[in-house]
């Protein structure tokens, strides 16, 4: 069996982001046979932390020291206004990053899938806020029954975690809630919203999982262009 190593923005997705991959693994036919999913996972930050100081290499670097790696899985927030200053197409940016992991070994002896949540990681929670409606966390605090759910959550709201903060009684802090939001959540659900980005996410688990059982490495979003 492979590893999956997950690298995650911040720490509510440290703990949350395994939970809801885990849900996307369970609908795919005999998964647990070829792969497990590392509950360690890399804490990387904003794209331009990423970006910055030669993170990405020695976080790929650090991430293969573990053992029987079969891919690596990053899942960040998409709501960043700039990178490095510019305006800049995030997918461009991921295909950047995919062609940097080239050249240590992505696509031949690892995979590497690289996601952006649209905006944010609490978008796609808000997409399935039917499962989460009226649910009661270990403090004593409830998910309100009712809210007003935007027609498309990767457009609006800009900030979901202050759209969570209104509708949860006693407030909302990622750390605290984002884990348990996402255990709760019927990702069912926020698949029927047909949102760009957890389609992405869905079609990206699969790709890893199929390219580790294949033994036909993968590195998403393609490069531009062929490393020479």
């Amino acid at each position: 069996m492979k590893r999956i190593v997950l690298f995650v923005e911040g720490e509510g997705e440290s703990t949350a982001a395994p939970i809801l991959v885990n849900k996307v693994l369970n609908t795919i036919p005999n998964v647990w046979e070829h792969v497990y999913l590392d509950q360690a996972t890399f804490r990387v930050g904003e794209i331009n932390k990423v970006l910055s100081n030669d993170n990405w290499r020695r976080k790929l670097l650090a991430a293969n020291k573990r053992k029987n790696v079969g891919g690596i899985l990053m899942l960040l927030d998409g709501d960043i206004k700039k990178i490095g200053g510019q305006t800049q197409c995030l997918i461009e940016v991921a295909k950047e990053l995919t062609e940097q992991a080239l050249n240590l070994g992505a696509g031949t002896q690892f995979s590497v899938v690289i996601v952006f949540a649209i905006q944010e990681f609490e978008s796609w929670l808000i997409a399935g806020f039917e499962s989460l409606k009226g649910k009661e966390f270990p403090d004593g605090r409830r998910v309100a029954v009712e809210a007003e759910i935007p027609i498309n959550v990767e457009t609006a709201p800009r900030d979901a975690k202050d759209w969570f903060k209104n509708i949860i009684g006693g407030g909302y802090r990622p750390t605290r809630d984002q884990a348990e939001l996402t255990r709760w959540l019927d990702v069912a659900i926020v698949s029927s919203a047909n949102l760009r980005s957890f389609q992405r996410f869905e079609s990206a688990v699969t790709e890893l999982v199929n390219a580790i059982k294949t033994d036909q490495h993968v590195a998403t979003p393609a490069p531009a262009k062929e490393r020479k």
